[in-house]
């Protein structure tokens, strides 16, 4: 059964694809930031759910902690990333906007298989 935060951070993840590629497409334009600017609350608010009472925390075996803490901070910084873009969006500035919305898809994609291995996955090598 998935759990509340999990999917949201599955529609937020969607929902930046989706800012991001119109982003590519328009060049930034505000209506793609705000989408993208949306979808990181939503991860955020996917994260502190448990944090603030609204969800059980996920039992983990000690073996994965590790894993899972690691992709906490990709998480982290996910979201230094999307602040970042949306801070130096500037049309002058194209190519690095363009290149930090890249890495933060990369990054966020990186930091839920990592969560989704490190709470679910089976290690055996």
């Amino acid at each position: 059964m998935i759990r509340l935060s999990e999917l949201l951070v599955i529609v937020a993840f969607a929902l930046f694809l989706a800012g991001a590629a119109r982003s590519f497409r328009t060049e930034g334009d505000r209506y793609a930031r705000l989408v993208m600017f949306i979808a990181v609350l939503l991860d955020m608010l996917a994260a502190f759910l448990p944090a603030i009472g609204l969800q059980t925390p996920i039992p983990l075996a000690p073996e994965r902690k590790p894993l899972v803490g690691l992709a906490v901070l990709a998480g982290v910084f996910v979201w230094v990333l999307s602040g970042t873009l949306l801070v130096i969006y500037s049309p002058k500035r194209l190519g690095w906007y363009h290149a930090l919305v890249l890495a933060t898809e990369i990054v966020w994609f990186i930091d839920i298989m990592m969560f989704l291995y490190g709470a679910y996955g089976s290690i055996r090598l």
